[in-house]
């Protein structure tokens, strides 16, 4: 049988986590090239680190909601759990009774309303 050691793990994990950091840096440019065009991978790289650690603190924890995570961070600032502007994201993150994903799915929901704008009524 295959027996893999703690320290085995820690080091596949931090590669996994690495190559992951990239595939974002990389996901961004794309996504938000007027916004990154200014921006070295590195610093692109940084931010995406600090952005996963505090998505981790709000109980983010797929690769899924982490990139949705990170896209709201590039359109609305790092701040947008704080900003008046964007209180109701800071609201619905701090939320105990969601997981990462019904969260990030919460605020999907809510962009989509707030792009559509005023329901019609006919």
């Amino acid at each position: 049988m295959l027996s893999i050691r703690k320290e085995q793990m820690e080091v596949l994990s931090g590669y996994m986590r690495e190559q992951f950091e990239w595939r974002m840096v990389k996901h961004l440019r794309e996504k938000f090239p007027d916004r990154t065009k200014d921006l070295a991978d590195d610093k692109i790289r940084v931010v995406v680190q600090s952005s996963m650690k505090k998505a981790e603190g709000y109980g983010i924890e797929y690769e899924d909601d982490i990139r949705r995570f990170l896209e709201y961070l590039v359109i609305y600032g790092t701040r947008l759990d704080v900003r008046e502007e964007t209180q109701w994201i800071g609201d619905i993150l701090r939320r105990n009774d969601l997981t990462g994903t019904a969260k990030m799915n919460l605020i999907d929901s809510r962009e989509l309303e707030a792009l559509r704008g005023p329901k019609w009524v006919g």
